[in-house]
């Protein structure tokens, strides 16, 4: 039998979903189970082999065969409109479970001892059905949903309507932003020159402002995620604050490091860009409430999404 895994390496759910289908793929292996990751693209950046290829190794999926959908077509078949999705297939070839969005391991595991039962093995007789998830550092790292976090919040112009900025931005063109300072909560405000583009927006050099910005003041979260990634592909680097402030080394996320900064500013916490992915940027023990600024450092600066853990 076979679980088919249609899933995004942008995307926080799939990730969160990756620990729980290594478990089954190592406890029911010896039993016929057959795991299959279908990697599909929410962002362009995402069809890229290259990309992928970077994404497999950061969240170590290796034991499992992974098809590259570039063309979303496995995810379309399957009539999908969610990441994740993950659809049981039996030993006769008929689908027979579907499960769309994250799901803990008890979610999947019954379904799976039943089929493998159908197909005249006896999964349950050398193990028990695993009462927790297993421990993985993508849960360390991403952090979990709670009541009342922050939403995610895509900044392209085919997602968001608008910024919390006074004035409009155009389309495909380079904007001045000014900021007045006062921002709403789960907002995102923009600081500087910037492009709006289809997915992201992108730093354009050359304005005035000496720190332009992505800003949001998010309501609640114990981690910060920042998908992006360079308008060239080449390297490319931005600063981070909270609340107007370096990084303490206890906020810094597993993305983020500390250098010097320029004349009397000290150590500047910060996030090299090298590949287009969820940059984890702040980690909190406790969820908590703060305004965060990512302030480009390079000319090929993007940014795509705020995702929250």
């Amino acid at each position: 039998m076979v679980l088919l895994d249609c899933w995004t390496y942008t995307c926080i759910f799939c990730l969160r979903t990756l620990p729980v289908l290594k478990r089954l793929y190592s406890k029911y292996a010896q039993d016929g189970l057959v795991v299959i990751e279908a990697h599909s693209y929410e962002y362009e950046f995402a069809k890229e082999h290259s990309n992928i290829a970077k994404a497999l190794l950061r969240y170590r999926v290796s034991d499992v065969p992974v098809a590259f959908d570039t063309e979303n077509r496995t995810w379309e078949a399957y009539g999908n409109t969610y990441w994740p999705k993950h659809i049981l297939i039996d030993h006769n070839g008929l689908t027979r479970y579907e499960h769309a969005g994250y799901g803990s391991i008890s979610d999947f595991e019954g379904a799976v001892v039943e089929l493998l039962e159908e197909a005249g093995k006896k999964p349950a007789e050398t193990s028990g059905l695993d009462v927790a998830n297993p421990e993985d550092e993508i849960y360390d790292t991403y952090g979990m949903q709670f009541v009342g976090m922050a939403p995610e919040i895509c900044v392209g112009y085919s997602r968001l309507r608008k910024f919390g900025n006074r004035h409009k931005m155009k389309p495909d063109s380079a904007n001045i932003m000014s900021d007045s300072g006062s921002h709403e909560v789960n907002t995102v405000y923009l600081r500087g020159k910037w492009t709006w583009e289809r997915e992201r927006v992108a730093y354009s050099a050359g304005g005035r402002e000496p720190n332009p910005a992505v800003i949001m003041y998010y309501n609640s979260a114990k981690r910060v995620h920042g998908i992006m990634g360079t308008v060239d592909g080449e390297p490319g680097k931005a600063e981070i604050r909270l609340d107007g402030k370096p990084l303490s080394k206890d906020q810094l996320g597993k993305d983020c490091r500390l250098e010097s900064g320029n004349g009397s500013e000290g150590q500047i916490s910060v996030v090299d860009v090298t590949w287009p992915f969820m940059h984890n940027l702040v980690r909190t023990d406790k969820p908590e409430v703060h305004e965060i600024e990512i302030i480009p450092r390079s000319a090929n600066f993007a940014f795509y999404t705020f995702v929250f853990g």
